[in-house]
């Protein structure tokens, strides 16, 4: 099974000679060596640093910002947010860190007291990472294809409800995890001095090896709970709600053509709100196909062991090599939800925005980036000039300002009734015909 979401016993020990027959003189297995240091050691720490740090900032967005007007599908999105970083800890302990210290995985000494609880928590995190996932898909699905079931049951009371069950429920199912491995000490004598000695070795339990147990819950039920069932109902659910967006993409260009005199009735409300409605159902699709594309080499993997045996199966380099490429896809698709976030959700941009822009330091860097802008150098180099040809400030003259508008208005109704005082409209502006930058360049070259 795929060790940093859901690691198997075999993957654990795979680095224990007793375990494996790969020879080290081979140079396939050299290269394969070097890899899996690389990957799990170097590229695994950056993304699984990164990704907590930009993890739990966006929780804290989530949570922090806006709190009274928070839709509930942000209740998914922060709780998927706290499995997955989960998952980025227990990859980090299980087999980022013994990389960077001992060079390779370690199945003996003193870091093995760990693996029991490392390991249970990452099957936890994984199956409730994919359970989270489905919970989603599953609501987007009911949103865009029976809207009138998802107005019961999409309330953000039943959401909250909903996800916590949902955790609960994974942490129940991965409980037996616990049970399947356990630290004994082995105890031999040095052949130079004849010491005794005793190391803590990582081992498999009766449980483990048990057949019934090994054939009812990581065969069946992990294939129906956790990897094949759900890896194909996500793959239906997810062409079903593309399919629907497609659709609601050419219906809206049906009803708004963008050439016609109606697409200024289209800009309504409810367009507005249906257009970030679809932005946002964008963004949770790209999460669930994100998920979905890292999760299916680790699915490969699992049904692979199944078919041709834990030992067969891991003693191969290239099994090996495959493990640590799925691992590497599941970190970053773990630390990659920030970035989609902050691209796709408008609301979450702005709440990041606003955030940054609280802060002192944020705020500097703001007016440092709006400084000189095009907006800025137009508002002071270019003055506001009256329709009698004499430059003059709004904020000091309103009531001029005031006066030369209505004096426009004036003028327009007395040309449209034929009066002689029409000729006073020459010099107003006129917003129908002319943007406002166009006329303040025009005057500004009349009176250079």
């Amino acid at each position: 099974m795929h060790p940093s979401v859901c690691p198997s016993v075999t993957s654990i020990l795979r680095m224990d000679p007793t375990v494996t027959e790969i020879d080290d003189t081979s140079l396939l297995a050299l290269l394969v060596e070097m890899f899996s240091h690389i990957i799990n050691g170097y590229l695994t720490a950056a993304f699984v640093i990164t990704g907590v740090v930009l993890n739990l900032f966006s929780i804290f967005i989530f949570l922090r910002c806006e709190r009274t007007g928070t839709p509930a599908i942000q209740y998914y999105l922060v709780t998927l947010t706290m499995w997955q970083t989960a998952l980025l800890c227990n990859a980090f302990l299980l087999y980022c860190l013994p990389n960077l210290i001992f060079g390779h995985l370690v199945s003996n000494g003193s870091y093995v007291h760990i693996y029991p609880y490392v390991y249970t928590f990452a099957n936890t995190t994984h199956t409730g990472s994919v359970w989270i996932v489905l919970t989603l898909t599953i609501d987007r699905y009911l949103a865009l294809c029976q809207p009138l079931k998802h107005r019961a049951i999409g309330k953000r009371s039943r959401v909250k409800r909903l996800m916590l069950v949902v955790s609960l429920l994974a942490v129940l199912f991965s409980v037996p995890r616990f049970f399947e491995v356990h630290v004994e000490e082995v105890c031999g004598a040095d052949r130079r001095t004849g010491e005794e000695y005793c190391i803590p070795q990582i081992a498999r339990t009766n449980l483990y090896q048990d057949g019934l147990y090994w054939s009812v819950y990581h065969v069946i039920l992990a294939m129906l709970f956790v990897t094949l069932c759900p890896c194909l109902l996500l793959c239906a659910l997810t062409a079903r709600i593309s399919i629907e967006l497609r659709n609601a993409v050419a219906q809206r260009r049906q009803l708004c053509p963008p050439n016609l005199d109606i697409d200024r009735r289209c800009k309504t409300k409810t367009t507005v709100y249906s257009r970030k409605e679809h932005k946002a159902n964008i963004m949770l699709v790209l999460v669930i196909a994100k998920f979905l594309i890292s999760d299916i080499l680790p699915t490969v993997a699992d049904l692979l062991e199944n078919l041709v045996g834990a030992e067969t199966f891991m003693s191969s380099p290239l099994a090996s090599l495959f493990v640590d490429i799925s691992n590497f896809l599941l970190v970053l698709n773990c630390s990659s939800n920030f970035w989609v976030f902050i691209i796709w959700g408008k609301r979450f941009r702005k709440s990041v925005k606003n955030f940054i822009v609280s802060t002192k330091c944020g705020a500097a860097l703001y007016k440092m980036t709006q400084f000189g802008s095009e907006t800025d150098v137009t508002s002071v180099l270019i003055p506001t000039v009256s329709p009698l040809g004499a430059p003059f400030d709004t904020k000091r003259s309103p009531k001029l300002h005031l006066a030369v508008s209505s004096k426009c208005t004036e003028a327009k109704t007395y040309a449209s009734t034929g009066n002689t005082t029409a000729r006073f409209s020459s010099n107003c502006w006129d917003y129908e015909k002319h943007s406002m930058l166009q006329q303040l360049e025009r005057q500004k070259l009349l009176h250079s």
